[in-house]
């Protein structure tokens, strides 16, 4: 069994080069990072199989993915960095520890600590319409403006009410929109113009457009460019050298991942890598061990440490809120979060068309993870990661179910197949659902003896596989599960999907539903 491994750093020894670092791995850490790397899982196990094991490099040829990098932090320290794979598929240019990613949505928490540091000095109020710090440009105003005005807590926990979900890649040669560009919905732009389409603060809905927002104000706010502003409030005070929110990054920057599609092919020909000019929401390249700075220095502020330095990046009063859910939302101010008491963790993942990125660290333990890839299939491979990852640290294994080998008839699962609908506003609705105002239908069908769900009729198909005749759990994902009601008059006519925190209700709209 042989492990593409091109760089090994053991953290704690941190005054040392990389290369000095390389053969300072003690005896725990070398088992433990054997174990990591040889004890990738699935999901989903059924009680009395024997359990399935792979490699790394094996899942990443099976996933097309040439390249992955990976930092770990234990106790809020960085523990070890190791990477695995090539720059580019095809070539021997190894990826090693200062090897930089595009990050994607990663680069949301960034720009969200560069408000806060922001607000920890009096220079923004999250909580003010943010109208008062914009100068070039306005968030249209409408009836639902006027209901409630838009505010950076809003924004940061994505429940402002904006669209603009996710942005388009650029490839090289095309021209590259502004940000006023991008919020008008003007070429070069490819989406359309930002607007407010709910009341804000009644449910959360995912809004890269939103962060663009948050961008402008803080440019306007500290008279820099966004790119300057995050180098100076994030990214040099933290030490992150070879971190940068420039679009698109220069060549010069070098040791640099290149983009890969899902068949591992190279990609954004002839440059290799994409531009992404809405910065804040997507902007960001980076090195694990760069970014685990970041992870660290809010792990600190909210445990009400400085880890040796005079200053806490946040103050511990407002870290506590950026681990607080914002009302509707499972998210706090720019990050995710998940579980209780020792199972408490913030995590953001990230996804341009290339390149995939997870982060996570748990409050309690102060133990977490940053992982990179130059490859599109990148999030099934840091799924597999991850869930290696919990059982050679000793985390508690909270990514994989055991279930039983259940048979469920035919005919019952053609009894389940259907469309189920949800109505934002009159259904309901835990708090933590994912709906905004439009209606959200899921589809069940069967498909080679095995129920299938997809939401509207796009997207991943997920399989349902059975823990009993009621309940369902995701194949792919272990805190997914899917619970079908059965009414007064004993036919199927609800579900119910849980993940983690938060459910919410369908209701049956037909049976028999086919893809």
């Amino acid at each position: 069994m042989k492990f593409i491994v091109r760089s090994i750093v053991a953290a704690s020894l941190a005054t040392l080069t990389f290369s000095a670092l390389a053969s300072s791995v003690n005896t725990r850490d070398a088992q433990v990072i054997r174990a990591f790397e040889t004890g990738l899982r699935p999901a989903l196990q059924f009680v009395g199989d024997k359990p399935v094991r792979w490699n790394i490099d094996e899942r990443m040829a099976y996933w097309h993915v040439p390249g992955v990098s990976i930092a770990v932090i234990r106790d809020g320290k960085l523990a070890w960095v190791k990477t695995y794979g090539v720059k580019r598929a095809g070539s021997n240019e190894a990826i090693d520890a200062q090897t930089v990613f595009s990050v994607g949505s990663l680069s949301k928490v960034g720009a969200a600590a560069v408000t806060l540091r922001l607000a920890d000095v009096g220079k923004i109020d999250i909580d003010r319409d943010i109208g008062a710090y914009l100068k070039r440009w306005q968030v249209p105003s409408n009836a639902y403006t006027q209901l409630q005005p838009v505010t950076l807590r809003g924004i940061l926990s994505h429940t402002a009410g904006m669209n603009l979900g996710n942005f388009p890649d650029f490839q090289p040669g095309e021209a590259l929109p502004t940000n006023l560009d991008t919020l008008r919905g003007v070429a070069p732009s490819k989406t359309a113009p930002l607007r407010v389409d709910f009341i804000p603060g009644t449910h959360w809905r995912y809004s890269g457009g939103a962060v663009q927002v948050e961008q402008l104000a803080i440019e306007d706010v500290t008279g820099v460019s966004f790119v300057e502003a995050a180098r100076n409030h994030v990214l040099e005070p933290l030490g992150m050298r070879r971190s940068t929110y420039v679009n698109p990054l220069p060549e010069t920057h070098g040791n640099i991942a290149f983009a890969h599609d899902e068949k591992g092919q190279p990609r954004a020909l002839p440059r290799g890598y994409e531009a992404f000019p809405e910065m804040a929401a997507s902007g960001l390249w980076s090195t694990p061990s760069d970014y685990a700075q970041l992870v660290i220095a809010l792990l600190d502020s909210y445990r009400g440490q400085t880890n040796g330095k005079n200053k806490a990046f946040l103050s511990r009063t407002l870290a506590r809120q950026v681990m607080t859910e914002v009302g509707p939302s499972p998210v706090g101010l720019g990050v995710f979060l998940e579980g209780t008491g020792m199972g408490r963790r913030f995590f953001h993942t990230g996804a341009n068309e290339s390149y995939r990125a997870y982060m996570e660290a748990n409050l309690a333990t102060g133990n977490g993870v940053v992982m990179f890839t130059n490859g599109a299939n990148g999030s099934k491979l840091y799924a597999e990661l991850r869930r290696s990852m919990e059982a050679a640290e000793g985390w508690p294994e909270t990514e994989v179910i055991t279930v039983p080998k259940v048979a469920v008839a035919p005919e019952r699962l053609a009894a389940l197949a259907g469309n189920y609908g949800v109505d934002p506003v009159h259904g309901p609705i835990n708090i933590r659902s994912n709906l905004a105002t439009e209606p959200v239908m899921f589809k069940v069908w069967v498909e080679n003896g095995a129920l299938r769900l997809t939401e509207d009729g796009a997207g991943d198909v997920a399989t349902l596989v059975p823990a009993d005749e009621t309940h369902f759990v995701y194949e792919s994902h272990s805190n997914y599960s899917i619970e079908f009601v059965t009414g007064y008059h004993g036919t199927v006519d609800g579900l119910i999907f849980r993940r983690s925190n938060y459910s919410f209700e369908a209701t049956r709209v037909n049976q028999g539903a086919k893809q």
